[in-house]
């Protein structure tokens, strides 16, 4: 059973989060929070695999919950709920630790999925997020992101294409970009992930975000 903590400030939502979870045999919800300041009180007596919480919420936010919850307990694998609003809080929520993103308005196969993803150790984002990704990262400095690349080992190629694919572009598409082939591409992916220890695009995404080696 994979056991599931909801934090979520408005009833309806949470009610939906409830009937999508109970309706799959092998989840179950072990909590339920209406703010963050609940959550991190109960904190301790909390046995859960996957935390599904909303980002903006009264008292105690998503993004306070996670940072707070996380330097206490590490191992806590958090999903932030996100409405298309919420896109100034995305980096916050990647730096405080999110492992995935689904959006409220997402079909409830993304939420499975994404619950499945991160607790088999991934990184998830609704596919609606991938091209209007995440982060506002306009303010970094060019030698920070220098300095980042060089401690990385990351190739002109390989950042050039995290770029590519924090804008959500397919293998052929970075291949189009790129002048060369799928093959290509899929062996410098393949190298990237090993290199930052990712899964997937999402991993990669949150990765390179966190990072600073990439402006979006």
């Amino acid at each position: 059973m994979i056991k599931i903590v909801l934090i979520e400030d408005l009833p309806m939502v949470l009610e939906g989060l409830k009937l999508i979870i109970n309706n799959i045999k092998d989840f179950t919800i072990v909590g339920e929070y209406s703010n963050g300041k609940e959550f991190t009180d109960a904190l301790g007596s909390i046995e859960a695999d996957i935390i599904l919480t909303d980002i903006d919420m009264p008292i105690m936010d998503g993004i306070m919950a996670t940072k707070l919850a996380l330097s206490l307990k590490p191992h806590l694998k958090i999903i932030a709920l996100s409405m298309y609003n919420d896109r100034k809080y995305y980096y916050e929520m990647v730096t405080a630790g999110a492992k995935g993103f689904v959006l409220k308005q997402a079909p409830s196969k993304d939420l499975e999925k994404a619950i499945r993803e991160v607790y088999n150790g991934g990184n998830y984002f609704s596919p609606d997020l991938l091209r209007s990704v995440i982060i506002e990262m306009q303010g970094l400095e060019q030698e920070i992101i220098k300095e980042k690349k060089d401690l990385l080992k990351l190739t002109d190629r390989e950042t050039k294409m995290l770029n590519l694919i924090c804008q959500g572009l397919t293998n052929q598409e970075l291949a189009d970009k790129l002048f060369v082939s799928v093959r290509t591409i899929e062996t410098t992916k393949s190298r990237l992930m090993e290199k930052t220890n990712s899964r997937n695009n999402a991993g990669l995404i949150i990765w390179a975000v966190k990072n600073k080696v990439v402006t979006i």
